[in-house]
């Protein structure tokens, strides 16, 4: 149930997201506290992050983040070369009638 209605909400369009460490560690806060509830468990008990996750049997959202980032760029390497997420990776964008400054 977690994984399926919270973890696909907060991960939602993840693989397109510029994530910033301090992002990411927010993200997995609340993995992890999520997780130590699911369980019954508070943060006094003091098990450790690596045991939590082996014992639901769930990824680091730091991984999560990695798998789902890796696969978005499968797609954008086998993409067509004129598809727009391709060319906007690869910032090579040059049409327009926008002069500078306006």
């Amino acid at each position: 149930m977690y994984k399926a209605v919270i973890l696909s909400t907060l991960l939602y369009g993840a693989e397109t997201w510029t994530v910033y460490q301090k992002q990411a560690r927010k993200l997995n806060h609340f993995h992890l506290s999520s997780l130590l509830r699911i369980l019954k468990l508070s943060w006094q008990d003091r098990i450790p992050d690596p045991e939590v996750l082996e014992k639901t049997g769930l990824l680091s959202i730091y991984t999560q983040l990695k798998q789902l980032q890796l696969h978005w760029s499968g797609h954008l390497v086998r993409m067509d070369d004129e598809r727009i997420p391709k060319r906007l990776f690869y910032g090579e964008v040059v049409m327009g009638s926008r002069r500078q400054g306006s």
